[in-house]
């Protein structure tokens, strides 16, 4: 009787679950940047899928729970960036444990998602585990991607990316979803492999190892067989200013000194494009002209700059609001604005207060955010040498969103931030290989400009071929392959978690289906 009440409130966990949990959840955090333990990433999901497997008479909410859990214990040390954000509206570690809190439980919530689905599962159809769980898995990290508070944050196949690229080129077809589902897969073979005996054992190990090794194989012929016809010359900037002056008017000048100073550096060598990090110009630039004068002259000294910079419209009607959004501005040689490219995925309660228009009292709300409006254009830019495209600070997470550019005519990504923000935490090396993901994903060369860093660039296949370190200034100048040809992921985008969220949802819903069919 005790068992059945336990198993109704949907079984209560033992001390060796809770450990599992806790282990696999904090082991799996160490497969990311800074760490990049990538073996983690193959081992890092075993405690949690063997806890799932075994659990005996326990409904979907105990999947739930220990879902939960185990997400808890992997957001917490992955996530513990956002007490450290410094801002003049949010600068105390106390204050923002409540987001941190906050941010934990909801990522959390869809590892819940994922022991509701693989208990379902497991208990009412014939279905593998070890098929069947990194299917589902990969469907609960593309639900977790979606909305306005999607995150792709700690996504699984951001593990180890800049560690070794070439085990992960077959994200140019599959995107990052794809890379989860592999390694979920190896996770669940090793678990086949622990808790099988003899013959099933070794047909459980030998799977593991095939199903690891292949891509690292596939990956060795793609970069052996690369070859590109043109390159483009990128100087990536990394001004390292302080963010406490940076918007400080008395300091304005300080900021254009520092960029122009390092732009005068490289003209010799004769750049191509000059890449500015996000919000580089402190100021509306295009309505500022003595600042504007400024950047057209360090871009007339060494060539076209791209330049991040808030930047406000006014409305076509009189009296109508004036928008102020995040933007990239191209600056030609000859002084001309080339194009302008405002920010489409916006930092929620960073850049902006998620459902306000819906409930009123949030408008009230005072979480020292920058209250951007939303781009709406796609923008490609023009140069002689390539064309290119490029992702504003948060939006590089955001595979669905890059891919686009690429399929719209990027030969080149860029990606400008700022992560300033965080300090000397694993936020800044987290950032940038999820940049890196995106480079592989479109095999485009990426350049990427960081205010004090990570700033970097890569070649097509996501290989850094040079980078500059957190708090240095500095630059990076190369020549950087143009690729024009789009990829399968570029060209149709998330077929692999769409293709698991399907089946996931059939899975879930076969016993009801078969009931229906014998009624």
């Amino acid at each position: 009787m005790r068992g059945e009440r336990a198993g109704a409130r949907g079984g209560l966990l033992r001390g060796r679950e809770l450990l599992l949990l806790l282990l696999g959840g904090g082991l799996l955090s160490l497969a990311f940047p800074p760490v990049d333990f990538v073996p983690a990433a193959f081992l890092g999901l075993v405690p949690l899928f063997y806890v799932l497997r075994t659990l005996k008479g326990v409904g979907p909410r105990g999947g739930f729970r220990r879902g939960f859990i185990a997400g808890i214990a992997f957001f917490t040390p992955t996530l513990y960036w956002l007490v450290f954000l410094s801002s003049k509206e949010m600068d105390n570690p106390v204050l923002m444990s409540g987001p941190l809190v906050l941010l934990v439980l909801l990522q959390s919530l869809y590892w819940g998602l994922f022991g509701v689905a693989a208990v379902r599962i497991g208990s009412t159809t014939r279905a593998p585990w070890w098929l069947f769980a990194p299917i589902v898995w990969v469907a609960c990290e593309q639900l977790r991607s979606l909305f306005v508070l999607g995150l792709t944050w700690g996504a699984l196949g951001y593990a180890g990316v800049t560690v070794f690229p070439q085990a992960v080129q077959f994200a140019s077809t599959t995107g990052v979803f794809g890379v989860s589902l592999w390694m979920a897969l190896v996770n669940a073979l090793v678990l086949e492999a622990i808790m099988r005996r003899g013959r099933r054992r070794l047909l459980a190990s030998f799977a593991a190892v095939v199903v690891f090794a292949v891509p690292w194989a596939q990956g060795a012929l793609v970069l052996r067989s690369s070859e590109y016809e043109r390159t483009v010359r990128v100087a990536v900037v990394q001004p390292n200013i302080d963010a406490a002056l940076k918007w400080d008017e008395r300091y304005r000048s300080l900021s254009f000194d520092t960029l122009t100073e390092l732009t005068g550096e490289v003209a010799a060598r004769e750049p191509d494009l000059v890449v500015w990090p996000e919000t580089a110009a402190p100021s509306y630039l295009l309505r500022e002209p003595e600042d504007f004068a400024r950047v057209a002259g360090a871009a007339a000294d060494a060539a076209p700059i791209l330049t991040g910079c808030p930047s406000l419209v006014s409305g076509r009607e009189p009296g109508s609001d004036v928008k102020t959004f995040n933007s990239a501005v191209l600056v030609g040689e000859d002084g001309s604005v080339k194009g302008k490219y405002d920010k489409i995925h916006l930092v929620p309660f960073g850049e902006v207060i998620p459902f306000e228009t819906v409930i009123p009292l949030l408008r009230r709300v005072d979480f020292g955010e920058a209250d951007f409006a939303t781009g709406e254009e796609r923008l490609v830019f023009e140069l002689p040498e390539a064309r290119f495209s490029v992702a504003i600070c948060f939006e590089s997470i955001f595979p669905r969103l890059v891919r686009q550019f690429a399929d719209g005519g990027a030969e080149l990504l860029v990606n400008i931030t700022n992560d300033v923000w965080y300090g000397r935490t694993s936020m800044p090396f987290q950032h940038a290989a999820m940049a890196v993901m995106r480079s592989i994903e479109n095999r485009r060369s990426l350049a990427r400009s960081a205010n004090s860093g990570v700033s970097l660039v890569t070649d097509p296949h996501g290989r850094i071929l040079a980078s500059l370190p957190i708090f240095e200034r500095g630059v990076i100048v190369e020549d950087l392959p143009v690729v024009s040809e789009p990829t399968f992921y570029s060209r149709h985008g998330d077929v692999v978690p769409w293709t698991a969220c399907a089946v996931s949802l059939f899975l879930v819903l076969a016993p009801a289906l078969a009931r229906l069919r014998g009624s």
